[in-house]
Parts: C-alpha cells; structure tokens; sequence
C-alpha cells in the first residue's frame, strides 16, 4: 500500500485526467458547434468549460494543500508543481473552446452562413486534441516517447493554419461581403493554435517533471521551416 502523500498525488492525477478528458470533448464539440453554427452545442461546451475550470480550482486547492501537510520533497515536488502549472494549460484550453463555443453565438445571431468548406478548421481541432492527448500522457505516466511525434504535429499545425489564413485573404479578395465570417474563420483557427501551444506546454512541464532539465519544444522544426532546404 502506498503512502498518504502517494494517494494525495494519485487523487490530483484523476482530476487532471478528468481536466483533459473535458478539454478534449469541448474541442470537438466547439468545432461541430461551428460547422453547423449549433447555438446548442455551444451551450453544451461551455458547460463544459465551467467544469474544466472548477476542477482547475480544486486541483490548486489539493496542490497547497499536500505541500503545506505533506512537505513532500525531490522527485514529488516537483510534480505537484508541475500539476499545478498543467491545470492552469488545461483551463486555458477549456477557455479557447468556450471563445468558439462565443463565436457560434455570435455567427447565429448575426445571420452568417459558411463561405467556404471548413477543411482546415476540423483539422486544426483534431490535432489540438491529438496534441494534448500525448501531453498529458507524458504528464499522467512519465512516458515520453511520443514527445517528438507531437513536436511534429505542432509544425502541421502551424503550416496549416497560415494555408488557412492566406486562403481566406483570397476569398477576402473577390468578396467583402464575407468579412464578419472570415474573421471568425480566423479567431477560430487561432483558438485552435492556442490550445495546441498550450498543450506544448503541458509536454515541457512533463519532460521537466520526469528528468529534471527543461526543455523548448518545437524550435527544431519552426528553424527548419523558416530555412528550407535549397
């Protein structure tokens, strides 16, 4: 049987499971929202994200409170802070859905329809999700093998919104009428970003909290974007 302070830390892991498992329906669920314009979903997502954030609160709370009982040292202090610092990524993801999930009220009110088809958004929503899967399995159980894959999956995502953005610019183009809805095509994808840079940063805390060292994720593969090969 493991320790008190083994239990403590095993209880707050469940919640930031639970934190993630939320996260990742709203995403989906803010993208279906948008595609259809579905005021009622979005009420669903937001739903969602006032959960997320009351769970936030409560793993702050479990947090302080095992340090300040506990006194835990080394190895497992470092992973309470880490918790700590992984909530607060995981409320601001369930924040990014619950801005789309605004949009949707927004669009419907407004009378606005899609202009083009959504490719890249349900992408974007797709990998923000895939991205913090591998996060907060890292995160959850110490296993950071997949944490170069999902470095990659960042560099798609980055490639694929800016496709996005010079796309809509080109719609813009032929059509002013389109503005309102363009620039929600663009909120949406950047929320999307969000959450996927945030989930990143889940992944550093998680490589901190098994090794010791910090790490920048991502960089390797923006320089080789930014140099290609000639």
């Amino acid at each position: 049987m493991g320790t008190l302070l083994e239990k403590y830390i095993a209880d707050i892991g469940k919640r930031l499971e639970k934190m993630q498992e939320l996260c990742g329906k709203a995403l989906l669920l803010a993208m279906d929202a948008f595609a259809s314009i579905d005021v009622s979903l979005a009420l669903e997502v937001a739903e969602m994200a006032d959960e997320n954030e009351e769970l936030s609160h409560k793993v702050e709370e479990n947090v302080i409170e095992t340090i300040a009982r506990r006194q835990p040292v080394a190895g497992d202090l470092r992973k309470l802070a880490g918790y700590l610092q992984v909530a607060g990524n995981l409320y601001r993801i369930g924040r990014h859905a619950n801005k789309i999930a605004h949009i949707v009220k927004l669009a419907d009110g407004l009378h606005l329809q899609h202009f083009k088809e959504l490719r890249t958004l349900p992408f974007l929503a797709q990998q923000s999700k895939t991205t913090l899967d591998i996060a907060m399995k890292a995160v959850l159980t110490g296993d950071l093998s997949e944490i170069e894959e999902l470095e990659k999956l960042e560099s798609v995502t980055d490639k694929e919104t800016e496709d996005m953005f010079e796309e809509i610019v080109e719609y813009l183009r032929k059509d002013q009428t389109i503005v309102r809805m363009a620039l929600f095509y663009i909120l949406v994808g950047r929320y999307y970003e969000r959450a996927a840079d945030h989930a990143m940063m889940i992944a550093e805390r998680a490589i901190y909290m098994v090794t010791g060292h910090r790490q920048k994720l991502g960089l390797a593969y923006k320089e080789a974007s930014l140099h290609p090969p000639h």
